[in-house]
């Protein structure tokens, strides 16, 4: 099926290609959904966004003029029509992934600073205990 005759719609999965004011293009791949179901991190892209306001009702190959930020141009590389819908089950157990990592990072963060600060100004325990509590309120929090 030629992909290049679909129309940017809700569902749609897209790639596009970010071009910035110095001309160096970033790819990004999302799927464009309704405004409760939006997630950037997880690759859901409100389609009320300035972003996806531009794109709705492009196809793949159009380049359009996109001034947002250092941002320049969008290039769009590839459309494929998604699922009548994203279903929440699907986008919860994304955003769920994305805060885990965005947890995990904390704490490695909070390693990395304990040994560097550890060397210039003296120990710094992490209190990964407090850490890790932290996570699994946030967890039941959600549920």
């Amino acid at each position: 099926m030629d992909t290049q005759a679909f129309k940017i719609e809700r569902n749609s999965q897209v790639l596009v290609e970010l071009v910035d004011a110095s001309g160096e293009a970033e790819q990004r791949q999302f799927t464009l959904v309704a405004s409760e179901q939006a997630d950037l991190r997880s690759g859901l892209l409100d389609e009320m966004a300035p972003l996806g306001q531009a794109l709705l009702g492009r196809c793949a190959g159009e380049v359009l003029p996109y001034r947002q930020g250092d941002l320049r141009q969008v290039r769009i590389l590839r459309v494929e029509q998604g699922e009548d819908s994203v279903s929440a089950e699907a986008a919860e157990k994304r955003r769920a992934a994305v805060q885990q990592a965005e947890a995990q990072s904390e704490i490695t963060s909070q390693m990395i600073f304990a040994n560097a600060s550890g060397s210039k100004w003296g120990a710094y325990d992490v209190d990964l205990d407090h850490l890790l509590q932290d996570d699994e309120q946030d967890k039941d929090e959600k549920a």
